[in-house]
């Protein structure tokens, strides 16, 4: 696989962005060893002591801050002894397989390359250089998570079935096996060594800060903060006009929590009035030193939960990214509380392709956007332990016909919204994938940003009025007449005013 040019924004953001704080880490340890001297004697002339201190102590406390990243990473890079195992994960969900077998044959109907899909895995390499153990290695990742020597005699029995349906889909015939020869490398990101980056504090001390300041938008906006359970929290703020709405549930992606999500959701919150709306925070993938990383099962728990203590009994999801993989367990295995789903860049459909593991942990960055996701998301140390230590993908995917129906029509109750230059799926194959549907009762609504990456819809506001407007319509039941959205003076003038209407009210009593 050839190299791609870097382009001129990839120089840019490594030059004025990534440089610039990745040398914090670099520099510090030395400046503090510099300073102590001085302060010593040892060195220079002596520095003004007041200035010298608070450099000491700043240096001082990002060298720790070093040291405790360098204690966290080989803490959180232990791989999982036990992962979730297939047929487990999914024995709750109404179209459970009752064997591996059956899931790798439903993933080989949807697969219209196979030979191209086998490949990728493999960095490219031709499926005819590709030997019984190549094969072996790659579906023991795929389906059991682990190494093909500690898979039980069934398992593996199982995986040779498999390897030899591969040779037969893909005409080719089995090469032999060279005990000498040098295995052929492939991605297993369960599995692969654990590949972080350090960074200052001072970047989640940014990262923590916007969450606050997030926070205190959200109270303006009407909203409650609640705990949910481990690794999860959220915000509710009920319907604020009648007729009352089916709610809103919103589960964001990887990045820096609610706040890059500021002008969708505020979208959603002026648009909707008569919706009670709940934020699903997941901090664990928001840069906010969170560890804690819920299970599945742990999660749906929570969320049942949430929709209790709100007496909620049916809500339109919606999930960015991989948000959109919490939206995908709720489908399928919590279906009676959907009346809807809204996928937006969604990583959950065609997962068994390399695309989101490649894109996101592997691929080398080449473009600004890239290099930018590279250092601020994919090598941060509690996102790469989600990635590559909680990532299951036969958890996580949505196979077209699992998606939600209505109760009426029978239809698809989802809509989808890709972006064409998506960086992290191949959108053009998640596309396909879900328009080769032949009844008119399986198809799903499919919106097409042409010229979008991945999370760009946020600085669109066209398409931020795509979005809300497909919410709006699915309220059959209670549906009202558009109107158009407050603007920011006049929507922080009016919760100020409910604020100090509730303190009046609260001194009378």
């Amino acid at each position: 696989m050839g190299k791609e040019s870097k382009t001129w924004d990839y120089y840019a953001c490594l030059l004025f962005i990534v440089w610039p704080i990745r040398s914090i880490v670099y520099f510090t340890p030395v400046a503090f060893g510099y300073l102590l001297a001085n302060r010593l004697g040892l060195v220079g002339p002596e520095l003004p002591i007041d200035i010298s201190l608070l450099w000491m102590v700043y240096c001082a406390s990002e060298t720790i801050f070093t040291l405790n990243y360098l204690c966290t990473k080989q803490r959180l890079a232990k791989p999982r002894e036990d992962p979730p195992q297939l047929l487990a994960e999914l024995a709750s969900r109404r179209h459970a397989p009752v064997s591996v077998l059956e899931f790798f044959e439903s993933m080989l109907r949807h697969t219209p390359d196979v030979k191209t899909f086998v490949e990728e895995w493999f960095y490219n390499t031709p499926f005819e250089c590709l030997t019984r153990p190549d094969l072996r290695v790659l579906l023991a990742y795929i389906f059991y998570s682990k190494e093909w020597t500690k898979l039980p005699s069934l398992d593996r029995r199982d995986v040779n079935q498999m390897v030899d349906r591969l040779y037969d889909l893909t005409n080719v015939r089995e090469p032999p096996s060279q005990t000498s020869s040098k295995p052929t490398h492939c991605i297993r990101h369960t599995l692969d060594p654990f590949e972080s980056t350090a960074r200052p504090w001072l970047v989640y001390a940014v990262t923590i800060g916007m969450d606050a300041i997030m926070g205190v938008f959200l109270r303006l906006a009407g909203f409650q903060r609640h705990p949910l359970t481990r690794g999860l929290r959220y915000w509710h703020r009920d319907a604020m006009t009648s007729p009352v709405a089916e709610p809103l549930v919103f589960v964001h992606g990887i990045g820096a929590g609610l706040i890059l999500y500021l002008p969708l959701l505020w979208s959603l919150v002026t648009t909707h009035q008569n919706r009670p709306i709940l934020l699903v925070e997941t901090p664990y993938v928001s840069m906010q030193l969170v560890e804690d990383v819920p299970s599945k099962k742990d999660t749906l728990v929570g969320l049942q939960a949430m929709l209790a203590n709100h007496d909620i009994q049916r809500a339109h999801w919606m999930g960015h990214s991989l948000g959109t993989a919490i939206c995908s367990w709720v489908c399928q295995e919590l279906p009676h509380t959907v009346s809807h789903a809204t996928f937006i860049d969604p990583i959950v459909f065609f997962l068994w392709k390399r695309d989101v593991a490649y894109n996101f942990l592997y691929r080398p960055p080449t473009t600004g956007i890239q290099v930018l996701l590279w250092y601020f998301a994919s090598t941060e140390v509690h996102i790469v332990h989600v990635m590559r230590r909680h990532f299951w993908w036969y958890s996580i995917v949505c196979f077209p016909e699992h998606l939600p129906r209505h109760p009426v029509t029978n239809h698809v109750a989802a809509s989808v919204f890709l972006s064409s230059h998506d960086v992290i799926i191949n959108a053009l194959d998640v596309h396909e994938h879900l328009s080769t549907r032949d009844q008119v009762s399986s198809k799903m609504e499919v919106v097409w940003w042409d010229g979008f990456t991945h999370g760009e819809m946020l600085l669109h506001s066209h398409a931020l009025t795509s979005v809300t407007s497909n919410v709006k319509c699915r309220d059959v039941t209670n549906p009202i007449k558009h109107v158009a959205k407050w603007n920011w003076a006049d929507y922080i003038v009016n919760r100020l005013d409910l604020i100090r209407q509730q303190d009046v009210a609260c001194t009378w009593w």
